[in-house]
């Protein structure tokens, strides 16, 4: 699916752009931001960073989340949304997604992932996954605060380096109809 610019009343989501390297390098080389997204050590300023963007650039389904000017362009980037092809018998996605550590709690989040809902089932996609850490009870609150449901438990699915073993909790949300 071929990704278009999104707005909502704060923010405009733009299909990834190597421009957007400079504007994500504080969120990518934060700590605590990379443990919360996965347990991924951040990044340094340097040729692992530049082959990242340039691999998220070459990507389909990525999404910057900016902070919208007053004329409705984008300004500072504040997080990504991915969407991932997914597994299922229906046409279906992933979606993870980041946010900067400085711009958490406000909701932002919650209107960039549901921008990117809204217009995945507009186009054709029947459901959505999504999975959060054990340990992150705040991403599973604003899935299941989305609409998402629960579907399981992938027990022991990734090794955190600071939460240890960790289980990856499940979500589903199926376009209405």
């Amino acid at each position: 699916m071929q990704l278009i610019t999104l707005t909502t009343p704060r923010l405009v989501l733009c299909p990834f752009s190597i421009q957007d390297a400079d504007d994500l390098f504080p969120m990518l080389s934060d700590r605590d931001t990379c443990y919360d997204d996965g347990g991924y050590e951040p990044f340094s300023r340097d040729e692992k960073y530049t082959k990242l963007m340039e691999t998220f650039a070459a990507q389909e389904g990525r999404y910057v989340i900016h902070l919208a000017n007053s004329d409705k362009t984008p300004g500072k980037a504040i997080g990504m949304i991915h969407l991932m092809d997914n597994d299922r018998a229906v046409p279906s996605y992933e979606i993870g997604y980041v946010l900067n550590k400085d711009y958490r709690r406000r909701g932002y989040a919650s209107e960039a992932v549901n921008a990117v809902i809204d217009f995945c089932f507009a186009n054709g996609i029947e459901m959505i996954t999504a999975s959060a850490g054990s340990f992150n009870q705040i991403s599973q609150q604003m899935l299941l605060k989305l609409g998402f449901e629960q579907e399981g438990v992938s027990h022991k699915a990734e090794k955190h380096p600071i939460h240890g073993i960790v289980d990856s909790i499940n979500f589903y949300l199926m376009k209405k109809e």
